[in-house]
């Protein structure tokens, strides 16, 4: 099912053992545009700690009730590496996480998610690897930055000769947790509502210092697509035209 990013910000993550907290924040990778980690309001019960999960270790999605299902209980994240909230997510920091929770090496392998085609699914304890193989991963590793979803709403859309909106939002499917779709509010209408919608397929670069996306084509080319005058009709519409 898609989903949009700020809808799963208000949901809640419930342990096996009870209510951790909220999604704070999405990290994504710069490079095939996955969800890598939700970033978790821990609240009271875990002050002055940055607990980041894979969508790995999630369970269910529950749209009714709105909340997040983790496998793990509170302990279990507890025990966890220690990530400051000032600290940088270094490729060290997600290599404790993953040593820690067995987590699958997204950036190996061809697929999405490593040699793992599905974050859902329930993955082995990772293996040691051999030395040269460590040292390919790590080289693969290099090729990816880790992107805040919150930081990059509001991020402007060019087209080749001009701007087109600002992102409002993203939706991602809750089968593979990768980012589909840019909600971009067009540029000219900031008095009203009014959306156009594009795959991230057809992000061209992005000048993540300038904050700044590009989307292959012409003004008239990107403009001349479906109009939404509020996000209310988004999903299902989107949702019809993937449909076989």
């Amino acid at each position: 099912m898609l989903f949009f990013t700020s809808e799963l910000k208000t949901y809640n993550i419930h342990a096996a053992d009870g209510v951790m907290g909220k999604v704070k924040d999405l990290y994504f990778d710069d490079e095939k545009w996955a969800i890598r980690y939700a970033i978790v309001d821990t609240r009271k019960w875990l002050p002055g700690r940055r607990v980041l999960l894979s969508p790995s270790s999630f369970i269910t999605l529950n749209e009714n009730d709105k909340h997040l299902e983790v496998e793990y209980d509170k302990e279990k994240v507890r025990n966890s590496p220690s990530i400051s909230e000032e600290s940088a997510v270094s490729k060290d920091v997600e290599d404790s996480l993953i040593g820690y929770y067995g987590w699958s090496r997204y950036w190996t392998g061809n697929m999405l998610w490593g040699s793992n085609d599905r974050p859902l699914a329930q993955f082995p304890p990772a293996e040691e690897p051999q030395p040269e193989v460590f040292d390919q991963q790590l080289e693969a590793q290099s090729q990816y930055n880790l992107r805040s979803e919150d930081e990059t709403i509001e991020f402007k859309v060019h087209a080749d000769d001009g701007k087109i909106g600002t992102v409002a939002d993203m939706v991602f499917d809750s089968e593979y947790w990768k980012l589909r779709y840019l909600v971009v509010q067009d540029s000219e209408t900031y008095t009203k509502e009014q959306y156009f919608v594009y795959h991230t397929d057809q992000i061209e670069s992005v000048d993540w210092f300038e904050r700044d996306i590009y989307i292959k084509g012409t003004l008239a080319e990107t403009k001349n697509v479906t109009k939404y005058n509020s996000k209310d009709m988004i999903l299902t519409s989107i949702s019809r035209s993937n449909r076989p």
